[in-house]
């Protein structure tokens, strides 16, 4: 916690609901933080953690805004994947900016993603934003 007081640090650690750990393993590692409606996984394998699995190795970003939106980011830091599929067990109404690299979404009860090759994209992020059903 950068610039936090130690009285702020004690405060977060006291708080055992402010961060949940969805993975911590040589295969993912996540977390979840309720407040800041953040998910974030860094899938060293295709896995699962939490409510995001992925079919490959990468880094996921689940946002989820007040509004009822949320954006997912990926990204191949590695610069290896061919195509990346992403899942999360989460209700979706409807996909409203997809990403160029974007090749298929299904909405409904879970949100499916399948993004185009994403080696030559030099580890950048590629976020779509949804609207939570």
């Amino acid at each position: 916690m950068p610039g936090a007081s130690p009285d702020a640090t004690r405060a977060r650690a006291a708080d055992p609901g402010w961060v949940r750990v969805l993975a911590n393993t040589s295969r993912q590692q996540g977390v979840h933080v309720p407040s800041l409606g953040i998910t974030a996984v860094n899938f060293w394998n295709d896995g699962t953690a939490g409510t995001l699995a992925a079919s490959a190795p990468c880094a996921v970003l689940v946002r989820e805004r007040g509004d009822g939106t949320a954006t997912l980011t990926v990204s191949d830091p590695r610069r290896e994947l061919g195509g990346l599929s992403v899942t999360r067990d989460r209700p979706v109404a409807e996909v409203l900016h997809g990403h160029p690299l974007l090749a298929d979404a299904s909405t409904g009860a879970r949100l499916g993603l399948a993004f185009e090759p994403l080696a030559d994209r030099e580890g950048a992020s590629h976020t779509v934003t949804v609207r939570l059903g």
